[in-house]
Protein backbone atom coordinates (compact mmCIF):
# COMPACT_ATOMS: atom_id res chain seq x y z
CA UNK A 1 0.00 0.00 0.00
CA UNK A 2 1.26 3.69 -0.73
CA UNK A 3 1.90 5.84 1.91
CA UNK A 4 2.41 9.60 1.95
CA UNK A 5 4.60 11.01 4.77
CA UNK A 6 4.29 13.66 7.26
CA UNK A 7 6.36 16.29 5.75
CA UNK A 8 4.83 14.99 2.15
CA UNK A 9 1.29 15.81 3.37
CA UNK A 10 2.24 19.03 5.20
CA UNK A 11 3.89 20.00 2.32
CA UNK A 12 0.90 19.46 0.13
CA UNK A 13 -1.24 20.85 2.73
CA UNK A 14 0.43 24.15 2.23
CA UNK A 15 0.82 24.30 -1.37
CA UNK A 16 -2.98 23.67 -1.63
CA UNK A 17 -3.57 25.46 1.95
CA UNK A 18 -6.67 27.33 2.71
CA UNK A 19 -5.82 30.50 3.98
CA UNK A 20 -4.04 32.47 1.79
CA UNK A 21 -1.56 34.73 2.58
CA UNK A 22 -1.40 34.73 7.00
CA UNK A 23 0.02 37.52 7.23
CA UNK A 24 -1.81 40.71 8.72
CA UNK A 25 -3.81 42.45 5.22
CA UNK A 26 -6.79 40.72 3.07
CA UNK A 27 -7.72 42.22 -0.37
CA UNK A 28 -11.58 43.13 -0.39
CA UNK A 29 -13.37 40.20 -1.74
CA UNK A 30 -15.40 40.74 -5.20
CA UNK A 31 -18.67 42.68 -4.28
CA UNK A 32 -21.30 40.07 -3.82
CA UNK A 33 -24.00 39.67 -7.30
CA UNK A 34 -26.69 41.35 -5.00
CA UNK A 35 -24.78 44.46 -5.18
CA UNK A 36 -25.12 44.68 -9.29
CA UNK A 37 -28.78 43.75 -9.12
CA UNK A 38 -29.66 46.44 -6.53
CA UNK A 39 -27.94 49.10 -4.81
CA UNK A 40 -29.04 48.45 -1.45
CA UNK A 41 -29.55 44.90 -1.10
CA UNK A 42 -29.85 44.55 2.32
CA UNK A 43 -30.71 47.91 4.10
CA UNK A 44 -27.31 49.50 4.12
CA UNK A 45 -26.88 51.30 7.88
CA UNK A 46 -25.21 54.87 8.23
CA UNK A 47 -21.86 53.33 8.45
CA UNK A 48 -20.62 56.11 10.41
CA UNK A 49 -22.67 54.33 13.44
CA UNK A 50 -20.00 51.29 13.03
CA UNK A 51 -17.05 52.87 13.15
CA UNK A 52 -14.51 54.28 15.69
CA UNK A 53 -13.36 57.23 16.76
CA UNK A 54 -10.30 57.29 14.33
CA UNK A 55 -12.82 56.11 11.51
CA UNK A 56 -11.68 52.43 11.22
CA UNK A 57 -14.61 49.81 11.40
CA UNK A 58 -14.88 48.35 14.39
CA UNK A 59 -15.35 44.60 14.69
CA UNK A 60 -15.58 42.22 17.52
CA UNK A 61 -13.89 39.41 18.36
CA UNK A 62 -13.46 36.13 20.60
CA UNK A 63 -10.84 34.04 20.39
CA UNK A 64 -9.01 31.45 22.67
CA UNK A 65 -5.53 32.09 21.59
CA UNK A 66 -2.50 32.65 23.86
CA UNK A 67 -1.98 36.10 24.21
CA UNK A 68 1.32 37.49 22.55
CA UNK A 69 3.50 38.24 24.91
CA UNK A 70 6.77 39.76 23.74
CA UNK A 71 5.38 40.95 20.66
CA UNK A 72 8.68 40.27 18.43
CA UNK A 73 6.94 37.39 15.92
CA UNK A 74 6.38 39.50 12.97
CA UNK A 75 3.55 36.87 12.09
CA UNK A 76 1.66 37.29 15.26
CA UNK A 77 0.95 40.83 16.46
CA UNK A 78 -1.67 40.60 19.18
CA UNK A 79 -2.50 36.45 20.03
CA UNK A 80 -0.42 33.79 18.47
CA UNK A 81 -1.60 30.27 17.45
CA UNK A 82 -1.22 28.55 20.92
CA UNK A 83 -4.08 27.48 22.59
CA UNK A 84 -4.93 29.78 25.50
CA UNK A 85 -7.78 27.72 27.09
CA UNK A 86 -9.95 30.72 27.60
CA UNK A 87 -12.08 33.03 25.94
CA UNK A 88 -11.15 36.67 25.68
CA UNK A 89 -13.44 39.54 23.79
CA UNK A 90 -12.84 42.32 22.75
CA UNK A 91 -13.15 44.49 19.10
CA UNK A 92 -10.42 45.58 16.32
CA UNK A 93 -10.24 48.74 14.21
CA UNK A 94 -9.91 48.11 10.76
CA UNK A 95 -8.87 50.42 8.11
CA UNK A 96 -7.58 50.13 4.47
CA UNK A 97 -4.32 49.55 4.85
CA UNK A 98 -2.63 50.88 1.17
CA UNK A 99 -4.90 54.23 1.13
CA UNK A 100 -6.95 56.45 2.25
CA UNK A 101 -10.15 55.17 1.27
CA UNK A 102 -12.77 55.10 3.94
CA UNK A 103 -15.66 52.87 4.51
CA UNK A 104 -18.24 54.87 2.98
CA UNK A 105 -15.95 55.11 -0.30
CA UNK A 106 -15.58 51.82 -0.09
CA UNK A 107 -19.18 50.95 -0.19
CA UNK A 108 -19.59 52.93 -3.63
CA UNK A 109 -17.00 51.44 -4.87
CA UNK A 110 -18.13 48.00 -3.94
CA UNK A 111 -21.01 48.83 -6.49
CA UNK A 112 -18.98 48.84 -9.60
CA UNK A 113 -19.15 46.15 -11.29
CA UNK A 114 -15.50 46.62 -12.78
CA UNK A 115 -14.02 47.73 -9.66
CA UNK A 116 -10.32 49.48 -10.13
CA UNK A 117 -7.36 48.08 -8.25
CA UNK A 118 -7.10 46.47 -4.80
CA UNK A 119 -8.76 47.53 -1.49
CA UNK A 120 -6.30 45.75 1.34
CA UNK A 121 -8.07 45.64 4.62
CA UNK A 122 -6.15 45.46 7.51
CA UNK A 123 -5.98 45.12 11.67
CA UNK A 124 -4.83 48.42 12.87
CA UNK A 125 -5.98 48.07 16.82
CA UNK A 126 -7.03 45.72 19.33
CA UNK A 127 -8.80 46.36 22.31
CA UNK A 128 -9.06 43.20 24.56
CA UNK A 129 -12.59 43.48 27.22
CA UNK A 130 -11.18 40.50 28.72
CA UNK A 131 -11.71 36.70 29.68
CA UNK A 132 -15.60 35.17 30.06
CA UNK A 133 -16.11 34.42 33.29
CA UNK A 134 -17.78 31.12 31.97
CA UNK A 135 -14.68 30.27 30.20
CA UNK A 136 -12.48 29.79 33.74
CA UNK A 137 -12.59 26.33 34.88
CA UNK A 138 -10.85 23.73 37.02
CA UNK A 139 -7.48 23.64 34.74
CA UNK A 140 -7.50 27.29 34.63
CA UNK A 141 -4.23 28.63 36.86
CA UNK A 142 -5.65 29.78 40.48
CA UNK A 143 -3.46 33.10 40.03
CA UNK A 144 -5.13 33.98 36.58
CA UNK A 145 -8.99 33.01 37.61
CA UNK A 146 -8.27 34.74 40.62
CA UNK A 147 -8.40 38.01 38.31
CA UNK A 148 -11.40 37.54 36.35
CA UNK A 149 -14.95 38.65 36.95
CA UNK A 150 -17.50 39.65 34.84
CA UNK A 151 -17.03 43.40 33.46
CA UNK A 152 -15.49 41.88 30.29
CA UNK A 153 -18.78 40.12 29.62
CA UNK A 154 -20.93 43.33 30.77
CA UNK A 155 -18.96 45.53 28.29
CA UNK A 156 -18.83 42.98 25.37
CA UNK A 157 -22.49 42.50 26.09
CA UNK A 158 -22.79 46.00 25.89
CA UNK A 159 -21.01 46.49 22.64
CA UNK A 160 -23.35 43.88 20.85
CA UNK A 161 -26.38 45.67 22.15
CA UNK A 162 -25.73 48.59 20.82
CA UNK A 163 -25.27 46.80 17.55
CA UNK A 164 -28.72 45.66 17.50
CA UNK A 165 -30.27 48.23 18.79
CA UNK A 166 -29.08 50.83 15.60
CA UNK A 167 -29.97 47.61 13.51
CA UNK A 168 -33.57 46.16 12.37
CA UNK A 169 -31.78 43.32 11.85
CA UNK A 170 -31.50 41.76 15.98
CA UNK A 171 -29.43 38.58 15.28
CA UNK A 172 -25.84 38.26 15.49
CA UNK A 173 -23.68 37.00 12.95
CA UNK A 174 -20.30 34.90 13.43
CA UNK A 175 -17.33 33.72 11.32
CA UNK A 176 -15.01 30.53 11.98
CA UNK A 177 -11.16 30.90 10.38
CA UNK A 178 -10.07 28.05 8.45
CA UNK A 179 -6.45 26.60 9.22
CA UNK A 180 -2.83 28.13 8.64
CA UNK A 181 -4.42 31.79 9.23
CA UNK A 182 -3.04 33.98 12.36
CA UNK A 183 -5.63 36.06 14.76
CA UNK A 184 -6.22 39.01 12.37
CA UNK A 185 -7.58 36.64 9.73
CA UNK A 186 -11.35 36.11 10.84
CA UNK A 187 -11.15 39.45 12.02
CA UNK A 188 -10.38 41.01 8.00
CA UNK A 189 -13.28 38.25 6.83
CA UNK A 190 -15.56 39.14 9.35
CA UNK A 191 -15.36 42.67 8.47
CA UNK A 192 -16.06 42.29 4.59
CA UNK A 193 -18.91 40.22 5.67
CA UNK A 194 -20.66 42.92 7.32
CA UNK A 195 -19.42 45.07 5.36
CA UNK A 196 -21.84 43.19 2.37
CA UNK A 197 -24.34 43.06 4.59
CA UNK A 198 -24.79 46.67 5.44
CA UNK A 199 -23.24 46.84 8.86
CA UNK A 200 -26.51 45.19 9.89
CA UNK A 201 -26.82 43.08 12.80
CA UNK A 202 -23.45 42.17 14.93
CA UNK A 203 -20.43 40.66 13.48
CA UNK A 204 -18.26 38.83 15.08
CA UNK A 205 -14.94 37.25 14.26
CA UNK A 206 -14.06 33.81 16.41
CA UNK A 207 -10.31 33.05 15.89
CA UNK A 208 -9.29 29.64 17.10
CA UNK A 209 -5.53 29.12 17.53
CA UNK A 210 -4.89 28.27 13.66
CA UNK A 211 -1.03 28.59 12.83
CA UNK A 212 0.37 30.48 10.35
CA UNK A 213 3.16 27.78 9.38
CA UNK A 214 4.18 25.57 7.36
CA UNK A 215 3.70 22.54 9.15
CA UNK A 216 0.81 23.18 10.84
CA UNK A 217 -2.26 20.86 9.35
CA UNK A 218 -1.98 18.23 11.67
CA UNK A 219 -1.14 20.64 14.50
CA UNK A 220 -3.96 22.83 13.77
CA UNK A 221 -6.95 20.22 13.30
CA UNK A 222 -5.96 18.17 16.97
CA UNK A 223 -6.34 21.85 18.08
CA UNK A 224 -10.05 22.57 16.23
CA UNK A 225 -11.26 19.89 17.87
CA UNK A 226 -10.18 21.11 21.14
CA UNK A 227 -11.26 24.55 20.37
CA UNK A 228 -15.24 22.91 20.03
CA UNK A 229 -15.68 23.60 23.40
CA UNK A 230 -14.53 27.82 23.66
CA UNK A 231 -17.00 28.04 21.07
CA UNK A 232 -19.59 26.22 22.80
CA UNK A 233 -19.19 28.57 26.25
CA UNK A 234 -18.96 31.54 23.92
CA UNK A 235 -22.17 30.60 22.05
CA UNK A 236 -24.12 29.73 25.40
CA UNK A 237 -22.97 33.01 26.58
CA UNK A 238 -24.56 35.18 23.44
CA UNK A 239 -27.43 32.95 24.13
CA UNK A 240 -28.17 33.72 27.42
CA UNK A 241 -26.88 37.46 27.94
CA UNK A 242 -27.81 39.02 24.53
CA UNK A 243 -30.94 39.96 22.98
CA UNK A 244 -30.03 38.78 19.72
CA UNK A 245 -33.05 36.74 18.18
CA UNK A 246 -31.17 34.43 16.23
CA UNK A 247 -27.19 33.49 15.98
CA UNK A 248 -25.57 32.45 12.33
CA UNK A 249 -22.62 31.04 12.01
CA UNK A 250 -20.24 30.20 8.46
CA UNK A 251 -17.27 28.13 9.37
CA UNK A 252 -14.40 27.52 7.03
CA UNK A 253 -12.31 24.59 5.82
CA UNK A 254 -10.61 23.27 9.05
CA UNK A 255 -12.81 25.57 11.09
CA UNK A 256 -16.20 23.57 10.16
CA UNK A 257 -14.66 21.02 12.80
CA UNK A 258 -14.43 23.18 15.27
CA UNK A 259 -17.88 24.40 14.61
CA UNK A 260 -19.62 21.06 14.45
CA UNK A 261 -17.96 19.68 17.06
CA UNK A 262 -19.60 22.49 19.03
CA UNK A 263 -22.61 21.33 17.20
CA UNK A 264 -22.50 17.50 18.16
CA UNK A 265 -21.74 18.89 22.03
CA UNK A 266 -24.80 20.92 22.13
CA UNK A 267 -27.05 17.97 21.06
CA UNK A 268 -25.62 15.45 23.55
CA UNK A 269 -26.37 18.52 26.31
CA UNK A 270 -29.82 19.14 25.06
CA UNK A 271 -31.19 15.38 23.89
CA UNK A 272 -33.46 15.06 25.75
CA UNK A 273 -35.35 18.24 25.47
CA UNK A 274 -38.58 19.01 22.96
CA UNK A 275 -37.29 20.92 20.03
CA UNK A 276 -38.77 23.92 20.97
CA UNK A 277 -37.07 23.85 24.44
CA UNK A 278 -33.32 23.27 22.00
CA UNK A 279 -34.15 26.20 19.65
CA UNK A 280 -35.37 28.86 22.68
CA UNK A 281 -31.66 28.08 24.32
CA UNK A 282 -29.37 27.89 21.48
CA UNK A 283 -31.14 30.66 19.17
CA UNK A 284 -29.12 29.43 16.40
CA UNK A 285 -30.63 30.08 12.85
CA UNK A 286 -28.57 29.24 10.19
CA UNK A 287 -24.85 27.27 10.60
CA UNK A 288 -23.22 27.49 6.71
CA UNK A 289 -20.43 25.21 6.27
CA UNK A 290 -17.83 25.84 3.26
CA UNK A 291 -15.26 23.55 1.99
CA UNK A 292 -15.90 21.61 4.96
CA UNK A 293 -12.96 19.21 6.10
CA UNK A 294 -14.47 16.86 7.92
CA UNK A 295 -15.12 12.93 7.69
CA UNK A 296 -18.28 12.41 6.18
CA UNK A 297 -18.72 9.60 8.30
CA UNK A 298 -18.50 11.16 11.37
CA UNK A 299 -20.42 14.01 10.20
CA UNK A 300 -23.23 11.06 9.40
CA UNK A 301 -22.48 9.75 13.39
CA UNK A 302 -23.08 13.48 14.59
CA UNK A 303 -26.52 13.57 12.65
CA UNK A 304 -27.59 9.90 14.15
CA UNK A 305 -27.01 11.84 17.64
CA UNK A 306 -29.10 14.64 16.82
CA UNK A 307 -26.40 17.34 15.72
CA UNK A 308 -29.59 18.58 13.31
CA UNK A 309 -31.85 19.94 16.46
CA UNK A 310 -29.46 22.13 17.30
CA UNK A 311 -29.68 24.66 14.73
CA UNK A 312 -32.86 25.42 12.17
CA UNK A 313 -30.96 24.91 9.41
CA UNK A 314 -27.81 23.43 8.25
CA UNK A 315 -26.11 24.42 4.91
CA UNK A 316 -22.92 22.43 2.91
CA UNK A 317 -21.67 24.07 0.40
CA UNK A 318 -19.85 21.65 -2.04
CA UNK A 319 -17.43 22.22 -4.90
CA UNK A 320 -15.65 19.44 -7.53
CA UNK A 321 -12.76 21.64 -7.55
CA UNK A 322 -11.32 21.89 -4.00
CA UNK A 323 -8.31 20.67 -4.12
CA UNK A 324 -7.48 21.46 -0.58
CA UNK A 325 -9.93 18.65 0.26
CA UNK A 326 -8.35 16.33 -2.25
CA UNK A 327 -5.07 16.55 -0.35
CA UNK A 328 -7.36 16.01 2.59
CA UNK A 329 -8.61 13.08 1.38
CA UNK A 330 -5.36 11.13 0.18
CA UNK A 331 -4.09 12.22 4.03
CA UNK A 332 -6.95 10.05 5.49
CA UNK A 333 -8.34 8.36 3.17
CA UNK A 334 -11.93 9.17 3.59
CA UNK A 335 -13.82 12.16 1.79
CA UNK A 336 -14.86 15.20 3.19
CA UNK A 337 -17.97 16.68 4.05
CA UNK A 338 -17.17 19.85 1.17
CA UNK A 339 -16.96 16.96 -1.43
CA UNK A 340 -20.70 15.36 -1.36
CA UNK A 341 -21.90 16.40 -4.97
CA UNK A 342 -24.86 15.31 -7.20
CA UNK A 343 -23.86 10.91 -7.61
CA UNK A 344 -21.97 10.51 -4.98
CA UNK A 345 -24.60 10.18 -2.20
CA UNK A 346 -25.49 6.25 -1.69
CA UNK A 347 -29.70 5.48 -1.36
CA UNK A 348 -30.12 6.24 1.69
CA UNK A 349 -28.37 9.40 2.20
CA UNK A 350 -30.39 10.92 -0.94
CA UNK A 351 -33.25 9.96 1.01
CA UNK A 352 -32.53 11.23 4.19
CA UNK A 353 -31.28 14.36 2.29
CA UNK A 354 -34.28 15.34 0.36
CA UNK A 355 -36.42 14.09 3.63
CA UNK A 356 -34.67 16.58 5.69
CA UNK A 357 -35.71 19.96 6.10
CA UNK A 358 -32.85 21.51 8.36
CA UNK A 359 -30.04 20.32 6.11
CA UNK A 360 -29.56 21.90 2.36
CA UNK A 361 -26.00 20.55 0.68
CA UNK A 362 -25.24 23.02 -2.36
CA UNK A 363 -22.83 21.99 -5.39
CA UNK A 364 -20.91 24.86 -6.44
CA UNK A 365 -20.04 23.51 -9.87
CA UNK A 366 -21.99 25.99 -12.15
CA UNK A 367 -21.29 29.28 -10.49
CA UNK A 368 -19.02 31.91 -11.14
CA UNK A 369 -15.24 31.20 -10.47
CA UNK A 370 -16.05 28.11 -8.19
CA UNK A 371 -12.24 26.90 -9.07
CA UNK A 372 -10.44 30.06 -8.62
CA UNK A 373 -6.93 28.75 -7.90
CA UNK A 374 -7.20 25.85 -5.41
CA UNK A 375 -10.61 25.69 -6.06
CA UNK A 376 -10.82 26.24 -1.93
CA UNK A 377 -11.90 29.93 -1.91
CA UNK A 378 -14.98 30.10 -3.56
CA UNK A 379 -17.15 31.65 -0.99
CA UNK A 380 -15.31 34.81 -1.50
CA UNK A 381 -14.07 34.22 -4.53
CA UNK A 382 -17.39 33.63 -6.25
CA UNK A 383 -19.85 36.52 -6.83
CA UNK A 384 -22.69 33.95 -6.72
CA UNK A 385 -21.93 31.87 -3.77
CA UNK A 386 -21.23 35.13 -1.63
CA UNK A 387 -24.34 36.52 -2.55
CA UNK A 388 -25.90 33.07 -2.04
CA UNK A 389 -24.51 33.09 1.52
CA UNK A 390 -25.59 36.42 2.21
CA UNK A 391 -29.23 36.26 1.68
CA UNK A 392 -29.10 33.06 3.31
CA UNK A 393 -27.93 34.94 6.41
CA UNK A 394 -30.01 38.38 5.76
CA UNK A 395 -33.00 36.41 5.14
CA UNK A 396 -33.21 33.07 6.43
CA UNK A 397 -34.80 32.01 2.75
CA UNK A 398 -34.45 28.08 1.71
CA UNK A 399 -32.70 27.21 -1.62
CA UNK A 400 -35.42 27.44 -3.80
CA UNK A 401 -36.88 30.69 -2.32
CA UNK A 402 -32.91 32.40 -3.57
CA UNK A 403 -32.89 31.03 -7.06
CA UNK A 404 -31.27 27.43 -6.49
CA UNK A 405 -32.72 24.40 -8.46
CA UNK A 406 -32.86 20.51 -7.98
CA UNK A 407 -32.04 18.33 -10.84
CA UNK A 408 -31.53 14.83 -12.18
CA UNK A 409 -33.81 13.84 -8.83
CA UNK A 410 -31.25 14.59 -6.81
CA UNK A 411 -31.39 16.26 -3.68
CA UNK A 412 -28.28 18.58 -4.13
CA UNK A 413 -29.05 22.33 -4.79
CA UNK A 414 -26.99 23.69 -7.94
CA UNK A 415 -26.83 27.03 -9.42
CA UNK A 416 -29.33 27.57 -12.78
CA UNK A 417 -27.80 29.12 -15.92
CA UNK A 418 -30.32 32.23 -15.62
CA UNK A 419 -29.67 32.48 -11.60
CA UNK A 420 -28.71 36.38 -12.00
CA UNK A 421 -32.46 36.42 -13.09
CA UNK A 422 -34.13 34.13 -10.49
CA UNK A 423 -31.37 36.03 -7.98
CA UNK A 424 -33.06 39.47 -8.80
CA UNK A 425 -36.67 38.35 -8.44
CA UNK A 426 -35.90 36.46 -4.79
CA UNK A 427 -33.87 39.57 -3.83
CA UNK A 428 -36.50 41.53 -4.99
CA UNK A 429 -39.31 39.89 -3.47
CA UNK A 430 -37.47 39.39 0.15
CA UNK A 431 -36.78 43.12 0.20
CA UNK A 432 -40.43 43.55 -0.23
CA UNK A 433 -41.61 41.59 3.06
CA UNK A 434 -38.38 43.44 4.96
CA UNK A 435 -40.24 46.70 3.67
CA UNK A 436 -43.79 45.56 3.93
CA UNK A 437 -42.46 44.10 7.88
CA UNK A 438 -41.90 48.18 8.74
CA UNK A 439 -37.73 46.81 8.38
CA UNK A 440 -37.63 44.07 10.41
CA UNK A 441 -36.36 40.79 9.90
CA UNK A 442 -38.42 38.31 8.42
CA UNK A 443 -38.69 35.03 9.84
CA UNK A 444 -37.29 31.57 7.56
CA UNK A 445 -40.03 30.06 5.92
CA UNK A 446 -38.75 26.80 7.41
CA UNK A 447 -38.73 24.12 4.68
CA UNK A 448 -36.59 23.52 2.02
CA UNK A 449 -38.51 22.02 -0.52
Amino acid sequence: MKTISLATCATAMLLAGCAGNPLHQLDLMPAPVAYEQTEAPFGVADTADTLSGTGALDILYATNRAPVSDGDDEDERYYSGERGYLVRVGSADITFGDSDITWDEARRISLLKNRPGSFPLEVVDVHESGILVSSVSAFTPAEIAATVDDAPSREFVQEIESRLARSPVKDIYIYVNGYKVNFENPLLVASEMWHFLGHEGAAIAFSWPSTPARLAYLKDIETARVSAWGLRKFLEFLASETSAKRIHIVGYSAGTRVVLTTLYEMALIHQHETQQEVSSKTRLGNVILVGSDVDTGTFASYVIDGLLRVQDRLTLYTSPSDQALHLSQKIFAHRRLGQILPGTLDERMRQFADSSSRLALIDVADADNFDDGNGHAYFRKSTWVSSDILMSLRYGLAPAERGLEQRDDSPVWRFPDDYLARFETALAKADTARRTAGGQDVQPAGTLH
